[in-house]
Order: C-alpha cells, then sequence, then structure tokens
C-alpha cells in the first residue's frame, strides 16, 4: 500500500522539474529554448544566491527578476546575434551587495549583442558574459 503514495509523489517530482525545462526554440533556425532561466555566472563570477531569474518569451522578448527589481524587453535581433530595445525596471530601491549585482546584471544585459544555447547552458555574449542553467530563480 505504500508504495502508490511514492510512485504517486515520484510521478509528481518528475513532472515538476519537467515543467522547469526550456521548451521549443524562440524563433525558426535557433537552437535558443524559450522559458525560465536562472543566472549562474556573469563574466568570470559565480552568482551562488541564484536570485536573479530571466524568460525567454515565444517572440523573444525577455522578463525576469534581478535581485530586487522585476524587468522586461523587446529582444530585436534573430539568434545568434543579441538586441534589446528598451529596459524596463521597476523602482525598488536596491542597495550593498544586491544593488551591486543587480546594477552590472543590468548594465551586462543592455550591452549584449550575442545569444547561445549549447549543452544546457544559456550564454547571452557581449563585453560581459552572462551564463544561465535552466529553471527559476531561488526566492528570497
Amino acid at each position: 500500500m505504500t508504495r502508490i503514495p511514492l510512485i504517486s509523489a515520484a510521478i509528481s517530482a518528475t513532472l515538476g522539474l519537467a515543467a522547469c525545462e526550456p521548451t521549443a526554440p524562440s524563433t525558426p533556425g535557433s537552437n535558443v529554448p524559450t522559458g525560465p532561466y536562472v543566472l549562474v555566472g556573469i563574466g568570470s563570477d559565480t552568482v551562488p544566491q541564484r536570485n536573479v531569474g530571466m524568460t525567454i518569451e515565444a517572440d523573444g522578448s525577455i522578463s525576469g527578476q534581478a535581485p530586487c527589481n522585476h524587468y522586461s524587453a523587446p529582444q530585436t535581433a534573430e539568434p545568434p546575434g543579441f538586441a534589446l530595445g528598451a529596459l524596463t525596471t521597476t523602482r525598488m530601491a536596491c542597495s550593498g551587495k544586491a544593488g551591486q549585482l543587480e546594477s552590472r546584471y543590468f548594465q551586462a544585459l543592455s550591452g549584449a549583442n550575442g545569444i547561445a544555447y549549447e549543452g544546457g547552458v544559456l550564454t547571452i555574449k557581449g563585453p560581459t558574459y552572462l551564463t544561465y542553467e535552466p529553471g527559476y530563480r531561488k526566492e528570497k
């Protein structure tokens, strides 16, 4: 009798993890899947808190949550190119290490000029590389 709840729990966990995986590519001919990503690296630094998330929408636009503020922007280039339109953010106060990370993140995102998805890793390229893994950001 105890096997049925365990099987149900295993199936639920598997389906929950599958929901975190990116889906189809955002544009025809692109290998960049849409869906949620979590920032794991900025430049040569790791982001151990996993508190920055980004979602790539079917139309190529992006949205997400930085350490303090929500953001969104249209993406106007065909992959492997990457060019953001106006980056819109909320205006929550953000100081200390969170503020430094958020400032650095938005600067890198705004200066990006390329995007690639390889081996389960999304890279947004530019003067400062941003590295993401599929999934959702960790809540505070």
